[in-house]
Formats: C-alpha cells, sequence, structure tokens
C-alpha cells in the first residue's frame, strides 16, 4: 500500500531507462514489493521514454520522464532540483552511473542521503577507460551508500567498507506460475530432442557465446538427442546467426529476443551462462536465478558473482573462460546423469528460495530506508 502521508520516508528514484534488462526489472519488482509496505513512499524519474515494463504505470506511483537530449544534459539538474524542492526526498536512489552524477549535487542541496546504486558487475580489471569507474570514483564522496548487487562488485571497485552495502537481486516466484506444459513448448519451437541446453543473455561481446557455440558443435557432432538454444538481443546477433547458417547445424537454434523466457527456460536440462572476463565480470545474474527458480542445473563461468549464487558440484558448475571442452564434459556429465541434474535442480531451487527471494530484497531495502531516514550511516558490507 502506499503511503503519502507526511510521515513516510520518501524515496526519489531516478533510472536512465525501464528497457527490457535485469536492472530495470529489479527497480520495478522493488517498487511492487513497496506497494505492499506502509510508510514509504516513492517516486521515479525516468531519463527517457523508453519503458518495456508497461506494468510500473499500475503500481500507483508518480512517474516523472524527464528526457534528455544527449549524455551530459545539464538541463536534467534543474529539472530534478525542481522535483525534489516539491517532494523533499529522504533518500535519492541512483540506479545508473549517469544518474548518479545528476543526483549528486541535488542531493547536497537538499540533504537527501544518496543510495549509489550504479555497481551491477565486477570486473576482473579497473581502468580509466571505464565510465563506470570513472564516475563512481566522481560520485563517491556524495554517496552516503555505495551499493551493489554483489560482494565480488564491492570489491572489483575498491569501494570502502564504511560505504559499501550488499543486497542480492531478489526472484519472484510468481513469474513462473501457471506456466505452459513443457512438451507444447518444445511443439511449438519444433524441438524434438529430448535434451534442451541453453543460455539466455544479450549477444554482446561480453556474454561468451563463441564458447557456447563451440561446445554446442563438439556435442551434436557426436550425438542427436541435445538442441542448443540462445535467447537475447544485441548487436552480435545478426553476426553469430550468419555464421551459425554456414555451420547449418539442425540442433542449434538462435531464437533472438523473446518476451516470455520463462517458457523456454522450463524446457532446458541444463541453464549456461559463458562470460568473457576480458570485458565483464557478473554481479548476481537474474538468470541464473531464473535457471535456479525452474529448478535447472547451471553451467557458469568460473568469475565474479557467480561464484556467490553456483556452487561448484552442488547446483552446478562452474568452468574456466573460454574452455568449450570444460563445458561439453559438464553437459555430458549432467544429461547422462539425470540424479545429477535434479539434485543441482533442487538445492538451486531451494537456494533462491532461501536468499535470493524479492521478498528478502524488498525487506532488506525497507532496513536500509528505514536507517538512512533516521540518520543511522553505520553500514556492513551486506544486510
Amino acid at each position: 500500500m502506499l503511503n503519502s502521508s507526511s510521515s513516510a520516508i520518501r524515496i526519489l528514484h531516478i533510472t536512465d531507462t525501464l528497457s527490457s534488462g535485469g536492472k530495470e526489472r529489479q527497480l520495478v519488482e522493488l517498487l511492487r514489493g513497496f506497494n505492499k509496505i506502509d510508510g514509504f513512499s516513492n517516486e521515479l524519474v525516468v531519463l527517457s521514454d523508453d519503458i518495456h515494463y508497461e506494468e510500473v504505470r499500475s503500481l500507483g506511483i508518480k512517474i516523472h520522464i524527464f528526457k534528455r537530449s544527449q549524455k551530459w544534459d545539464f538541463r536534467i539538474i534543474e529539472k530534478l532540483c525542481g522535483l525534489a524542492r516539491q517532494y523533499r526526498p529522504n533518500i535519492i536512489y541512483s540506479w545508473e552511473s549517469m544518474c548518479s552524477v545528476y543526483a549528486s549535487p541535488i542531493a547536497l542541496i537538499f540533504r537527501s542521503a544518496l543510495i549509489n546504486g550504479m555497481i551491477q558487475n565486477a570486473p576482473l580489471f579497473l581502468n580509466w577507460k571505464d565510465y563506470t569507474y570513472r564516475r563512481l570514483l566522481l560520485t563517491a564522496p556524495f554517496s552516503t551508500v555505495i551499493l551493489a548487487n554483489s560482494l565480488a562488485g564491492l570489491r572489483a571497485y575498491r569501494v570502502d567498507g564504511k560505504k559499501g552495502l550488499c543486497i542480492r537481486n531478489g526472484f519472484d516466484f510468481d513469474r513462473i506460475n501457471n506456466l505452459p506444459d513443457v512438451d507444447d513448448v518444445k511443439r511449438s519451437l519444433d524441438i524434438r530432442t529430448k535434451h534442451v541446453v541453453g543460455m539466455v543473455g544479450r549477444f554482446h561481446r561480453e556474454r561468451d557465446y563463441s564458447t557456447f557455440f563451440k561446445a554446442a558443435k563438439l556435442l551434436c557432432d557426436e550425438r542427436k538427442d541435445i538442441t542448443f538454444v540462445a535467447l537475447g538481443e544485441g548487436p552480435d546477433l545478426e553476426s553469430f546467426r550468419g555464421r551459425l547458417k554456414c555451420d547449418d547445424q539442425a540442433n542449434i537454434r538462435i531464437l533472438g529476443a523473446r518476451k516470455r523466457v520463462e517458457e523456454i527456460i522450463k524446457t532446458f536440462s541444463v541453464g549456461v551462462l559463458l562470460t568473457d572476463t576480458r570485458y565483464h565480470g557478473e554481479g548476481i545474474a537474474n538468470v541464473v536465478m531464473e535457471y535456479m527458480a525452474l529448478e535447472k542445473p547451471v553451467i557458469a563461468t568460473d568469475a565474479g558473482g557467480n561464484r556467490e549464487i553456483v556452487k561448484d558440484g552442488e547446483n552446478g558448475f562452474l568452468i574456466p573462460f573460454g574452455d568449450e571442452k570444460a563445458l561439453a564434459l559438464r553437459i555430458r556429465e549432467i544429461v547422462d546423469r539425470p540424479d545429477i541434474g535434479s539434485g543441482f535442480g533442487r538445492a538451486g531451487r531451494a537456494l533462491v528460495e532461501q536468499k535470493f527471494g524479492i521478498e528478502q530484497m524488498v525487506q532488506k531495502h525497507a532496513e536500509l530506508f528505514r536507517r538512512l531516514a533516521n540518520g543511522n550511516r553505520a553500514l556492513s558490507f551486506e544486510v
């Protein structure tokens, strides 16, 4: 329930977009969760008119569209200043690095606590070419809390322990209620094999699709009971489609962007997430939580926040970056040993229920908001 009384803790959220993405989904789920808690008032600023998650409009909160004409649009600061003068937020919550740049002077002027939530990954190497790192250094002095979704992210960005805080992403199990029958989904995709091995992620240099397809080719050359599917959009999508067409592999599919990915994940025997560690380090990836919530064993690159959710040999396997032979070996092990796959799936589901549920994420944010509104700035690395 939205509480608009003068005694409510007022939070102003600022994000670049509400396009299709894990961070954007977490923001919408958080706002939805706070509709059920008294004592909080939330308003949202979006710096574009790109809103994929239309359900945010039904949550009963005020949404302000401040569309910027370019990355450094200083008119945004003027608009935020006017809004803050009217709303008087106790807390400003920035969800993006550029949003933190805009929010820092506003928080200073209006004496609001600033939650700097730009850290969503855990890079292995930092350098001045990384705009997120530069903006973090710029905005850290103005930030009350620097929030990450993984401990690996805080360590990677060398966040001061007095300001750093980890609240991990949460999964809403309502998303997987009433999914269609697996056989019906497989028929709709013309998948006739016993097993489906899938990877969900953007076709971008941060994702290691090259290793995924190399392992797929190795296994498709030796057996005919597995179909490999890849779901996602991105700048490299057509390039991979062209290469796959040349290989002419019937049991390797690129499905592109899909709205109801949960329906397809339900068909998986194995869920894969591979990262190119030269360019990216995972925080807590939403798709890994989706795999586990649907009781799918996971194979992921051994780096970053993956180690905080994938327990090697318990709910999945961690493999070295770029090792298609290791990936093929682990896929064989899971599909040829049903007891391993089902055991990993149950363990993954239990972990998400215990530590990565949407309720836990909402309650930890509520605790943080209360502490900040009461002037308690002493934090630990994990709430």
